[in-house]
């Protein structure tokens, strides 16, 4: 499809999927047209700066979205997109049991870590159940909406009961890249916690979006590495996996780097079994999650898939992931 974004009186720079949002803002005159070719299917969000430096709206478009970054924005979709069914379950889905855990880390210079623990419906704590643990907790049940989601696909018997551990970071530009403190206290101080409190299997499902899905990754790869027989069963579901950087120079936008992808190309390092990883066509991270699926496909005794979408890195484009992705590592 054929867009034509008008800048308004105020405009002096579009933000889109196709800059990065704010990262590469594109400079626009007042009344100035900019035109972009997207697929029939995509979803696009879109929004300009005005001389204050506020993202805002495109006057001229009614329809808005809530971005958790930047505010209201517009957007548009194709003649042919089609959210999932599934992308907004409703909320009488929530018939499980929540225990809104608060744990003192040691490992974290005594933060006081928050912890949501969902167990669908009908799984007691004596029911041994897989471990999915979750970064960005908050978002991911608020926005995502993933313990509804859960309930819906055991309703319909597409995935396994999972016990879903949602963890809020404080400072997750820091924890989730490559920090040792962090990454130990969910090996260590959380996993304790949870075996102390629920029966678990020894199946673990690491989840999580951009630099969440980093996380998730780190975590596995280490678990494989120190207990490969327990984690011989994991999987990894990546949303728009923030996989530029390494731990001597991090950079998820520029980077030219990514030690995730050196990791599986190195064929000596274990990996968990099952991997699932979406990303949008309109992100700067897709080239980045296409060549680590490749790498993935490519090592013996790993089951990888992948997905993409025409959309950018925003929570819409992971709401429709999500369904067909929780099917590929709970199914």
């Amino acid at each position: 499809m054929k867009v034509a974004l008008k800048a308004p009186p105020w405009a002096q720079k579009l933000i889109s999927d196709l800059t990065d949002m704010d990262r590469d803002p594109r400079p626009v005159t007042p009344g100035e047209v900019v035109e972009y070719e997207l697929p029939d299917d995509a979803y696009f969000e879109y929004g300009f700066i005005d001389t204050d430096g506020k993202v805002r709206p495109d006057p001229a478009n009614e329809r808005r979205a809530k971005s958790v970054w930047y505010g209201e924005v517009s957007y548009l979709t194709g003649p042919d997109y089609e959210p999932d069914e599934l992308a907004q379950p409703p909320e009488e889905l929530a018939r499980g049991d929540v225990d809104r855990l608060r744990i003192e880390s040691a490992l974290m210079a005594g933060q006081t870590r928050r912890v949501t623990v969902y167990t669908p419906a009908g799984v007691g704590k004596d029911t041994p159940t897989p471990l999915a643990i979750v970064q960005d907790g908050v978002a991911m049940m608020r926005i995502g909406s993933l313990h509804l989601l859960l309930e819906a696909l055991i309703e319909r018997g597409d995935v396994v009961p999972a016990r879903l551990a949602f963890i809020e970071p404080i400072d997750r530009m820091s924890e989730y890249a490559f920090d040792e403190s962090y990454l130990r206290f969910v090996e260590e101080e959380l996993e304790d916690e949870l075996g102390g409190r629920y029966d678990l299997t020894a199946r673990r499902v690491w989840i999580g979006a951009s630099l969440g899905a980093l996380a998730s990754a780190q975590l596995a790869l280490r678990r494989a590495e120190r207990e490969p027989e327990l984690a011989s069963g994991d999987a990894v579901l990546a949303l728009s996996g923030a996989f530029l950087g390494t731990p001597d120079s991090f950079d998820a936008y520029r980077s030219t780097k990514s030690w995730l992808l050196e990791r599986i190309r190195d064929g000596s390092t274990p990996l968990p079994a099952t991997w699932h990883l979406h990303v949008g066509t309109l992100e700067w991270l897709h080239d980045v999650n296409r060549l680590v699926h490749e790498a993935l496909a490519a090592r013996r005794n790993v089951n990888a898939t992948y997905s993409e979408s025409a959309a950018g890195h925003n929570w819409p484009n992971w709401q429709n992931a999500l369904p067909d992705a929780m099917r590929r590592v709970l199914g």
